[in-house]
């Protein structure tokens, strides 16, 4: 007994359960690699910022000293120690502000997790009306 061709193709049951299957395995592997880079902006960050704190501390030292020369000198300049502190902390202030605000953007500039969730959310869409 000869066979047609319809009898060797999957049914419709079968092509759903595929479909279903690549559907969860895709959905796994974006999960998994939406972990690895959370894991790696983490790392990141944490080393960033540990840079950051080791470096403030060991310049706050250091500037702490030539900020006390500096003021003494400008006050010896203006004829008034209390003055040379002030015109000195508030040109350390100045620049203080700028270098925070630099480092805040820097930290702000780290948008992978961010694109990484709209993809996400791009693949959901696509899998609820696409599929």
């Amino acid at each position: 007994m000869a066979r047609t061709s319809a009898q060797y193709s999957p049914g419709l049951m079968d092509l759903a359960a595929r479909l279903a299957l690549e559907v969860r395995r895709f959905v796994d592997q974006r999960l998994e690699l939406f972990k690895a880079e959370i894991k790696e902006e983490a790392a990141h960050t944490v080393r960033g910022l540990g840079l950051l704190a080791g470096g403030t501390v060991a310049a706050s030292v250091g500037l702490l000293l030539l900020l006390v020369a500096a003021g003494l000198w400008v006050g010896d300049l203006v004829g008034s120690t209390p003055g040379g502190f002030a015109i000195v902390g508030g040109g350390l202030a100045v620049v203080g502000g700028g270098l925070a605000l630099m480092a805040r953007r820097s930290l702000k500039r780290r948008r992978l997790v961010r694109d990484t969730v709209d993809d996400l959310r791009r693949d959901a869409e696509w899998i609820r009306h696409g599929v």
